[in-house]
């Protein structure tokens, strides 16, 4: 990812950040004023329907109490008032009570009740038509007539066919005098007349009475209790509304009519939109600003640090360290610029010399193979020298020179000496069995001497060989992988002695007959192969084994040596070739390390693998071998032997 989209990318989340947390505190503070407002402005229209249902109730009793000291009300036959001036004072219910002495009923002297459209059958049995009983509540605790401007008793009453705004009040003369006469008027809230009151209070609500709690709905009557029991209207706040409910007092001062307002929330509904434009406001204002400081980021530092990485990569890639940038700024990018070229001025003198010390580390590294392959070669020579001298510490010259003083002494009489004498009877067995140990230990000489020429011939063919490496190609000869394995184990065991204790495998593939390569070099990285399998087992307790293997796949042929010895852990399967890397106190670390370089320069490879420590190790050396195939016979059953692996022999 470029520096560019990362700066990028951290800036769109500062900003997203900023808005989240913007909003946040927008809605903590702004969201919560708001509510208070919208909570406040509820609670001022359920009062405006408090007040307007007051006034009604003033206008009606402001109304009654005028019509009771008017004439047609105080005249004798008590016809008061017709039935359209009565519609046209907006009064539905009208009675007109005759005089009655105290405790005794009063008759109806005049009587009108409009029901509401909809309660035309509805039955007001709380106004009867013909006679008022002096007990009914509207009648009692005294009625004594007084020249307010009000009724004497008005309120709400509660009704089968609704609410009904009532006033009752005695009829007074001029001079304030009473007539014993009571005037009832009512006024039904419902219709026409709750329309007019809702326009003006500007608020969508609705009058329930609660003399039958059981007819009001369910999610009305759960509220109840919390309604009834406040002094101050209820509010809930819905999706896009609020729901106020207030209750309103009848003529007896007891919580009977419930107001229930639908109010919606404006002041939420624009403050939040208001919110909104003031958020999309602050985003676009940090996005205008995030591409302001990307542009001026870009020009100022993203351009001049692209043009400084691609200097940089260009100088890996090219390897010309003789590039410079000769930045002329004079800011932290410009003295980043200048400390770049005098680093590449440095790294020129550095690699000059480290050219030098490789140089000198190379020919160290070479001696120092050379001297391990020798050192294997003559410890074989050396033990190969110790056989002659004990050959020719057995050749056997003393008792030559005794059977020769022994002829001289009786030349005279040999023949009498060789057939008489007992000791020149047994000088013809003698003469014998030491011509045939002098031909034992002729054998054995010229066996030691061709070892100890071979020796010699393969200490030379490593320094030509080392003396060789910088050229082109190497010394190919034709050899036998199997015999070329036996000479490398013949070559370890001389060195390093044959262990009784350890079985040997050999698993040759006679296919694979005849191989042209660089014998000597595949000769030495056995010997190191092998050397190492011995000194892997050195100690071991229980049976050693030491598999000797070569074969061919579709890589090509390779050699085997696998041994049960001590193992290799995995963290070290990679270093086991690594130079002066060794696990043994006595080793120098410089075999295995020998052995990989010579495989590399015969264009092969040299791979090991162990199942991990305690369970053995298997080198495995391939090489640019030129395989002649030649197809032989097996003369061992390979009944449990895989088709590709024909025992060459087997010893112990």
């Amino acid at each position: 990812m470029s520096l560019s989209t990362r700066i990028s990318l951290a800036l769109a989340l500062v900003v997203a950040a900023f808005a989240v947390l913007d909003g946040w505190v927008v809605q903590r503070v702004f969201g919560e004023r708001f509510d208070a407002l919208e909570e406040t402005s509820a609670l001022t229209d359920m009062d405006r329907v408090q007040q307007a249902l007051e006034q009604d109730v003033q206008q009606l009793a402001n109304l009654t109490h005028s019509l009771a000291g008017s004439p047609s009300v105080l005249a004798g036959n008590g016809a008061g008032l017709s039935d359209a001036e009565l519609s046209a004072l907006g009064l539905d219910v009208y009675f007109l009570l005759g005089s009655g002495a105290e405790n005794q009923d009063r008759k109806v002297l005049r009587s009108r009740v409009e029901l509401p459209s909809e309660y035309q059958d509805a039955n007001l049995v709380s106004f009867p038509r013909s006679m008022w009983s002096s007990r009914h509540p509207l009648l009692a605790e005294g009625i004594d007539a007084q020249q307010s401007d009000g009724a004497l008793r008005s309120g709400i009453q509660l009704t089968v066919a609704g609410p009904l705004l009532l006033a009752v009040d005695p009829t007074w003369s001029a001079d304030g005098q009473a007539s014993d006469r009571i005037l009832v008027t009512g006024r039904f809230l419902s219709g026409n007349r709750l329309s007019r009151l809702q326009d003006r209070t500007r608020v969508n609500f609705e009058l329930l009475q609660l003399d039958d709690q059981n007819q009001l709905p369910e999610h009305i009557r759960e509220r109840l209790p919390m309604v009834t029991g406040s002094p101050v209207p209820h509010l809930e706040r819905g999706d896009d509304c609020l729901l106020g409910m207030s209750t309103f007092d009848d003529l007896r001062e007891r919580p009977q009519l419930l107001i229930v307002a639908v109010l919606p929330s404006t002041i939420s509904a624009e403050g939040q939109a208001a919110v909104t434009f003031g958020r999309i406001s602050v985003l676009t204002g940090a996005a205008v600003l995030v591409l302001a400081l990307l542009v001026l980021l870009r020009r100022i530092v993203l351009a001049p640090l692209a043009a400084l990485t691609q200097h940089a990569e260009s100088v890996g890639m090219t390897e010309n360290v003789g590039l410079r940038l000769n930045s002329k700024r004079t800011d932290e990018l410009g003295r980043l610029s200048g400390e770049l070229d005098s680093m590449l001025d440095k790294l020129v003198e550095a690699r000059a010399a480290l050219v030098d010390a490789a140089r000198t580390a190379g020919q160290s590294e070479v001696a120092t193979g050379i001297l391990h392959n020798v050192g294997n070669m003559l410890s074989g020579i050396g033990v190969s020298s110790e056989e002659l001298g004990e050959s020719i510490e057995q050749l056997g010259t003393n008792d030559l020179n005794t059977v020769a003083a022994a002829l001289q002494e009786h030349a005279e009489d040999l023949g009498h000496y060789m057939s008489q004498d007992p000791r020149g009877q047994h000088l013809s067995p003698f003469v014998q069995a030491l011509a045939q140990q002098q031909t034992t230990q002729r054998d054995r000489l010229q066996r030691e001497l061709h070892s100890l020429r071979e020796g010699l011939e393969h200490v030379a063919e490593l320094v030509r060989g080392q003396q060789q490496f910088t050229q082109k190609g190497g010394l190919t000869t034709e050899f036998d992988p199997s015999a070329l394995m036996e000479e490398a184990l013949l070559l370890v065991e001389r060195s390093l002695g044959r262990d009784p204790d350890m079985e040997i495998l050999r698993v040759f593939n006679p296919d694979v007959a005849s191989t042209q390569g660089d014998r000597h070099r595949s000769l030495d990285v056995l010997v190191n192969l092998i050397q190492n399998a011995f000194q892997a087992m050195e100690g071991q307790e229980g049976p050693k084994r030491l598999v000797l293997r070569s074969d061919r796949d579709e890589s090509g042929a390779y050699f085997e040596v696998e041994d049960s010895g001590m193992g290799i852990e995995a963290a070290n399967l990679t270093r086991v070739f690594a130079p002066g890397f060794t696990t043994r106190e006595t080793g120098h670390g410089y075999g295995l390390h020998t052995a990989a370089n010579a495989a590399g320069e015969m264009g092969g490879n040299l791979e090991v693998h162990s199942p991990g420590l305690g369970l053995g190790a298997t080198f495995r050396l391939r090489s640019s071998l030129d395989v002649r195939v030649t197809l032989v016979a097996p003369t061992v059953s390979t009944e449990s032997l895989p088709s590709s692996q024909v025992p060459y022999e087997l010893h112990q």
